[in-house]
């Protein structure tokens, strides 16, 4: 099912490019809604628009216990856990907003929102929000709102639900971004990242737009993903807010390298054959 335009850009608004002058814990599963009669259909597919939380005697002193000896005298650093919000068998579920508004809310029990957005962003794209849990009345939502990682909630009968079975987890050191559908690894392929000053962000994020730009030979190749996540480093970039993206090249020679401003690049033949087939709000788990 397809039912988003196409809309030719030049440029994206995105933190994206870079090297060559160039220019968005514990696993839980969703709720099931209560309501029966509302059963989630599987994701439309992608148009381009041109954290998956002793007794002892009364005359005995007793001694402490021993410290455990630490090895090598260091402590592990602890990573943070991420919440992932696809299933056990790898499906994840994606609202699209139905109304011409949508208000964001804290929390269920917040009287006024905190955000509102329309139902199509500022490029005619359809919103839509990977959902972290559900419930009868309300839906748990990422955001593509800084700072990286933010959630809200949103009423359910203002948004419709899907299912989705694709994922995409990008290894930034190995250079590798891993294509899956359901339990299912369909394809690796390799990737360049932004570099030490212009780091990819880390973190689970999820496809926002896609873009088709005007020159497929350019500098993002044929199609573009806008990511829900937004540089660390570039609050602005060429004329954007930092969104980073996912997107081809017209450089294969520096796939495995780091040299973006933080956006992910891969082969131009990668990049058609994601955007064939992801549907917005395709979980992006990005890890070291």
């Amino acid at each position: 099912m397809r039912g988003a335009v196409w809309i030719l850009v030049p440029i994206l608004a995105a933190g994206c490019a870079g090297g060559s002058g160039e220019r968005q814990a514990k696993r839980e599963a969703p709720e099931r809604a209560a309501d029966a009669s509302t059963v989630p259909k599987t994701a439309p597919r992608t148009e381009p628009q041109v954290s998956r939380g002793a007794s002892g005697g009364a005359a005995t002193t007793a001694r402490p216990a021993p410290k455990p000896k630490r090895k090598g005298g260091k402590t592990k650093p602890r990573h943070r856990s991420v919440s992932l919000p696809w299933r056990d068998d790898g499906i994840s579920q994606v609202v699209h907003v139905r109304v011409r508004r949508v208000a964001v809310y804290t929390s269920p029990q917040a009287k006024r929102p905190m955000l509102i957005l329309r139902k199509r962003d500022e490029r005619g794209t359809q919103r839509a929000f990977l959902v972290r849990s559900l419930s009868q009345k309300w839906v748990r939502v990422y955001l593509p709102t800084r700072p990286n990682g933010s959630v809200g909630w949103v009423r359910r009968r203002a948004v419709h639900t899907y299912t989705n079975g694709y994922r995409l987890v990008v290894r930034l050191r190995s250079h590798k971004l891993h294509l899956w559908r359901g339990g299912r690894l369909l394809a690796t392929y390799p990737v360049a990242v932004g570099t030490r000053s212009t780091p990819t962000p880390r973190g689970l994020f999820y496809v926002v737009e896609l873009l088709k730009p005007h020159r497929p030979d350019g500098t993002y190749g044929p199609y573009s993903f806008g990511l829900s996540a937004h540089s660390t480093v570039l609050k602005r970039f060429a004329g954007g807010d930092g969104r980073v993206g996912l997107h081809g090249t017209n450089q294969p020679d520096l796939i495995g390298t780091d040299v973006s401003h933080g956006c992910i690049r891969v082969r131009n033949a990668a990049i058609r054959h994601l955007a064939g087939i992801l549907p917005l709000g395709t979980p992006v788990y990005i890890r070291s």
